[in-house]
């Protein structure tokens, strides 16, 4: 809890005082974000799905309470694509909101590749405040000071590098100007959502599954 304090006192203080691009803003879409994915049903809401009138839990009546709990469980961690299932995907959510505009100068990054700053020489001029705000983010979370932190996320390499990309995605979708990342995130859209059904494998199923909540995710953060 005190590394997790020092984090976003850490993290505060990389905002400057715009009108705009400040701590406020960052903590308000923090907020929204946390809203919003509470307002997807969670398997650890199960009490609110007793009435049987439910067309889940009609399809789930087995006449054994364990076993229609775990099915209703297990249909709703499919049919919100895992998000609510998983807290490393909830807090990478809230991390990206928290992050998204460190260290942000100000402007547009029109502005920026048009004056040809440090900043987007160094981006190449894409998604130059984002990119920018993800690093230094990523640095600090990585310093140290916050190994406990880390462990308490992430118990495992393969957790850091799922938690990395999650907030990666996320906070590279709050640039919503950048033409060829909408038309990536379109085309997404496309193949998750509109894809013919087939016969999936247990892998193929996963991938899907991963890239429908990649999209959901992303969306949110843009809502918010």
């Amino acid at each position: 809890e005190e590394q997790l304090r020092l984090f976003i006192t850490t993290i505060a203080s990389m905002y400057g005082g715009h009108p705009f691009h400040n701590f406020e803003h960052a903590s308000h879409v923090t907020m929204s974000v946390m809203k919003l994915l509470t307002r997807i049903v969670a398997p650890t809401d199960l009490e609110e799905l007793d009435d049987m009138a439910n067309p889940v839990t009609q399809a789930a009546d087995t006449g054994n309470e364990k076993d229609d709990r775990q099915f209703v469980a297990a249909t709703l961690h499919d049919h919100t694509y895992g998000i609510t299932s998983d807290p490393l995907t909830q807090f990478a959510c809230g991390f990206a909101a928290l992050t998204h505009d460190v260290d942000h100068p100000g402007v547009p990054n029109a502005q920026l590749v048009k004056e040809n700053t440090m900043m987007a020489q160094l981006y190449d001029s894409k998604s130059v405040a984002e990119q920018n705000s993800m690093v230094l983010s990523w640095e600090i979370f990585m310093c140290d000071e916050f190994n406990e932190l880390r462990s308490c996320i992430c118990s495992t390499a393969t957790e850091l590098d799922r938690f990395r990309q999650l907030v990666v995605n996320a906070v590279m979708a709050t640039d919503i100007v950048d033409k060829e990342l909408k038309e990536l995130r379109n085309n997404r859209w496309d193949k998750a959502f509109n894809e013919e059904e087939t016969i999936e494998t247990h892998s193929m199923h996963i991938e899907s599954t991963n890239r429908k909540a990649t999209i959901v995710i992303e969306h949110l953060i843009q809502a918010s």
